[in-house]
């Protein structure tokens, strides 16, 4: 007699689902549906699908989620970029793109608003601001500065601006705007000062003590100092006038003439020289040629303005020192009168 055993067997069946890949590519995302293509006009391209799943796009403030297949194929979307002020500039900001993890060979393209967006512009290939957007626009990465950033030009002073960066990578692959970022330009300024080395407060005047003839140099008792800070960019030019081109004295009619000379070398004369320059930040602030002499090289302070100082840029907290220097001799007539007015004058480029 035989007796039928039955043992039951329990077989699980796995299911396993992998992106399609090869030795060259790999499918990350795929859809079913009932078709699609490209299809493309004159102002426009489009990859359509036909069929696929529909919904809403959901996001919180650190995602975006789209529906279908589309999405997936976009470029991230940046990250807000930085935009900053960093020297007190009135007419550019500086910004630095951050890439979102999309490769070296993505392009961005940079709006601009000074209304929140209500009004929408766009960084040009040089950097300046229009309202022409094309592809000339979307530039990488390493185009628009890289790491170190690049300087958005032309801009307005005193003027809130806001920025948002989108990416493009590959074909209908572009991503939604990222976070704004935003930042200010600030007034042109110049800060100007005239006193001496012993007054704080105008008028101010200083003193040859003596001018006796002969082989000395005389200097004033105290010296003019001059301050100045600015933004302008492009730097700018300190002028120095005299009214009389010379000491004149009114009671003996007669005149020191100013010049541009060694003070040693001649029997008589008068001029300026500047004997210090610093600043805390920028510049430099320097002499100009002849007022940079050593020693008794002097340059002569006419009734038409010239400059004694230069800045090529931004300078702050910078001052000069200016020594004025006489010397007579016995054809000199005898006066307690000789005297001259000083002009000083700043200029800047903006």
């Amino acid at each position: 007699m035989f007796k039928e055993i039955i043992i039951p067997t329990l077989v699980a069946l796995g299911l396993l689902a992998v992106s399609p890949s090869s030795t060259n590519y790999t499918l990350k995302a795929f859809d079913f549906g009932n078709g699609g293509g490209e299809t493309s006009g004159s102002a426009y391209k489009l990859n359509a699908i036909i069929g696929g799943q529909a919904g809403n796009q959901t996001s919180s403030s650190s995602y975006k989620l789209g529906p279908g297949l589309a999405p997936t194929i976009n470029a991230n979307t940046p990250p807000a970029p930085s935009l900053t002020n960093p020297s007190n500039y009135y007419e550019r900001l500086k910004l630095t793109l951050a890439t979102g993890n999309n490769p070296a060979t993505t392009r961005y393209n940079i709006a601009i608003s000074d209304d929140n967006f209500v009004t929408t512009y766009y960084i040009q290939p040089d950097n300046t601001v229009g309202p022409t957007l094309n592809m000339s626009n979307y530039q990488t990465y390493a185009a628009w500065g890289g790491s170190s950033g690049f300087y958005i030009l032309g801009l307005q002073p005193d003027t809130t601006y806001q920025v948002k960066v989108r990416a493009y990578s590959g074909k209908f692959s572009e991503s939604s705007y990222s976070a704004v970022a935003s930042a200010s330009t600030v007034q042109p300024s110049i800060t100007f000062s005239v006193a001496t080395s012993n007054s704080m407060t105008p008028p101010y005047s200083v003193v040859f003590q003596s001018l006796a003839p002969g082989n000395t140099v005389y200097s004033t008792n105290y010296d003019p100092i001059l301050g100045l800070s600015t933004n302008a960019l492009f730097g700018g030019y300190v002028y120095i006038n005299g009214n009389h081109g010379g000491l004149r004295s009114n009671a003996s009619g007669s005149m020191i003439t100013s010049e541009t000379t060694d003070l040693d070398s001649i029997a008589s004369g008068y001029g300026a020289q500047v004997t210090q320059t610093s600043q805390s930040i920028g510049g430099p602030l320097a002499a100009v040629a002849p007022y940079d002499g050593i020693a008794n090289n002097v340059g002569a302070i006419t009734n038409n303005s010239k400059p004694i100082l230069s800045t090529p840029g931004q300078v702050y907290g910078a001052t000069a020192t200016i020594g004025l220097k006489a010397k007579t001799d016995i054809k000199t007539p005898s006066s307690g009168d000789y005297q001259d007015a000083l002009t000083f004058v700043a200029s800047m480029v903006f």
